[in-house]
């Protein structure tokens, strides 16, 4: 099975775990499976989520820059911007 390549800096959608329905940013990609992502609330540069591409789908072809030094604040920003919003209230 192939899937579409996700590159660092696009929004995905969560579709597999508890964190299903919820976007995040692709901060690195590590291998062919493994992706690690961020949306600047839960999931924060410090502690990023490894997850798997299979369980993702791509929510928008907009692209995050990600060079220069960033903060978490970016990323939220970022994604409420496109029209994404995660509360920690969902």
């Amino acid at each position: 099975m192939t899937r579409e390549p996700l590159y660092e800096g696009e929004i995905v959608r969560s579709r597999a775990g508890r964190d299903c329905g919820r976007a995040f940013v692709v901060w690195k990609v590590l291998d062919e499976q493994y992706v690690l992502l961020v949306d600047g609330t839960l999931r924060t540069l410090e502690r990023p989520k490894k997850k798997k591409r299979m369980h993702l789908l791509k929510a928008t072809e907009t692209r995050m820059e990600l060079s220069g030094k960033l903060c978490n604040a970016d990323f939220r920003k970022f994604l409420s911007a496109e029209g994404f919003r995660n509360d920690c209230n969902e």
